[in-house]
């Protein structure tokens, strides 16, 4: 009872720090806001109760907490940008559910979430990499290429997918990493048809394109919007809507560039 007590009540800063660190972790994964403020509110709950107030943005979640013996905390976390893992959300729901029924110590919340976001070995995943070349070729054979538009498609994606594993990591700014990765898919989707790997360009561009398509972050957005978040749901649109038009642009330059191979 007493290991309880000081869990629940003698240190509610740092129940704070650590409900903040799994609603950072959510919303960095991908996670919609309902779910991050549900998910902090929860766990400040399960610990001691009172009035739990979060709220959350894209790049900032403020948590106040008026614990049941009248004391008030206040809490901010600045989110860094961060690349969508479904996996890792659904870990760290998992481990949300853990807490909130268990109530685990402090220390046990931290060594479970640094062990869900500890960056993993880097390799290249084949299934993920199938993906990439079935999905490029399906979409460039689906909107009128023929088999050989659709194998050029998959040859580009597949450098795609490396380009991916050498420098998303390096990319901060989501905008221009989409600009450049989709200057360098154009050209190489150019180059393709020049060599006689594919026959239309512009059905293996197609096939290329919609692997850079921010189609999560037009979901959540509309999920936000829809549940009331209107200020991060129109965020999240105006995000996806720059990634579109810089992915627009970047096959365009890719175009003017090496256009001229196509006459």
């Amino acid at each position: 009872m007493e290991m309880d007590k000081e869990q629940c009540c003698e240190n509610p800063a740092l129940v704070m720090e650590r409900a903040l660190d799994m609603g950072e972790t959510m919303l960095r994964c991908g996670a919609e806001i309902l779910r991050v403020e549900d998910t902090v509110t929860r766990i400040c709950t399960a610990y001691g109760g009172g009035i739990v107030d979060v709220f959350t943005i894209l790049s900032l979640i403020i948590l106040s907490w008026k614990t049941d013996d009248g004391r008030n905390y206040t809490l901010t976390r600045r989110i860094n940008p961060y690349p969508t893992d479904l996996k890792k959300l659904e870990e760290l729901n998992a481990l949300s559910r853990y807490i909130c029924e268990k109530k685990p110590s402090c220390e046990e919340i931290e060594q479970h979430i640094r062990k869900i976001m500890a960056p993993e070995k880097r390799r290249i995943y084949k299934s993920k990499l199938s993906g990439y070349v079935l999905l490029a070729s399906a979409f460039a054979i689906f909107f009128g290429g023929n088999l050989r538009d659709g194998l050029a498609a998959g040859v580009v994606s597949v450098l795609m997918y490396l380009w991916n594993y050498f420098f998303s990591s390096h990319g901060r700014n989501r905008v221009v990493y989409s600009l450049a990765l989709s200057v360098v898919a154009g050209v190489l989707c150019i180059l393709s048809v020049y060599v006689g790997i594919g026959q239309n360009a512009d059905k293996v561009m197609i096939g290329s394109i919609m692997l850079l398509i921010p189609g999560i972050n037009l979901m959540n957005s509309l999920r936000d919007m829809m549940c009331g978040d209107i200020i991060t749901g129109i965020l999240r649109l105006a995000e996806a809507l720059m990634i579109a038009v810089a992915i627009a642009a970047g096959f365009g330059m890719a175009i003017m560039m090496l256009g001229g191979l196509l006459r």
